[in-house]
């Protein structure tokens, strides 16, 4: 970077280098969503793909279907997980080598959009894994876990008063997402408003369990931005459940299926 006239300006070599961390970062986080863990976990433990029972869908409530309720629950918890380690991977590498210097954009410190990016370049590779030939998920455990695995009050608020108690209410599946994912959605930009408008520290809302001292992930704009788009992709790929839902259709979790 040069200062010019006191105003700070960005020289090619900087731009380049936010340019190729970008695309390193939506890259790796895009390759590492798209391992189809219920695929994986079906064809080679139960010589079963997924994909060709039921809704036809890689994710874990389908897996569960097919495979069984305790491999559904295993597939959403390794979807989430891989949603969450190119975040932390990012959040790390960028923070604590000399690439940090590259992420300060005229006083902006754009690490944070780096590493939410990751955590939605991985949710877009879960549900157009190139592995499968991009049929995947639904956006459901990504969602979830970029949310309720980095902040104790989404887990609240969204995993288990919007998730839980409707989908034990409704025995829907596909609604409690939805409602989830917008639920979830509205805390994310009450966190963002929070941060730039510095009513509080949002920090005091993450799982820190007091080893990184507050200084870990940034709840700022970044991250309800991120949710934003997730949460309209979640909402896209249920389309057709919207649809069941209206006409009153749409499979509950208490009803047996047929495979088809």
């Amino acid at each position: 970077r040069m200062k010019d006239n006191s105003v700070e300006v960005l020289n090619m070599p900087f731009v380049l280098a936010n340019i190729l961390i970008a695309l390193a970062v939506i890259v790796v986080g895009y390759l590492f969503g798209a391992i189809p863990n219920g695929v994986i976990i079906g064809k080679v433990f139960f010589h079963k793909d997924p994909r060709d029972f039921y809704s036809h869908n890689s994710g874990g409530t389908n897996t569960g279907r097919v495979l069984g309720k305790k491999i559904g629950v295993l597939v959403i918890i390794l979807d989430m997980i891989k949603t969450l380690i190119p975040v932390f991977a990012t959040w790390a590498i960028l923070s604590f080598t000399p690439l940090h210097e590259y992420m300060i954009w005229n006083s902006y410190d754009a690490t944070a959009l780096m590493y939410w990016g990751a955590g939605l370049a991985a949710a877009i590779g879960h549900c157009w894994p190139i592995y499968i030939r991009f049929k995947g998920g639904k956006c459901v455990a990504c969602f979830m876990g970029l949310n309720v695995l980095t902040s104790w009050i989404e887990f609240v608020i969204c995993g288990v008063l919007s998730y839980i108690v409707v989908l034990n209410l409704k025995k829907l599946v596909s609604l409690s997402s939805i409602i989830s994912s917008i639920v979830g959605t509205l805390v994310a930009w009450v966190f963002g408003l929070a941060f730039v408008f510095h009513w509080w520290n949002t920090s005091i809302f993450m799982w820190d369990f007091g080893l990184m001292g507050g200084n870990f992930l940034r709840f700022g704009l970044e991250f309800a931005i991120v949710d934003t788009i997730m949460a309209t992709i979640l909402i896209l790929r249920h389309s057709a459940n919207i649809q069941r839902i209206k006409s009153g259709t749409e499979h509950r979790i208490d009803e047996k299926l047929e495979s088809k």
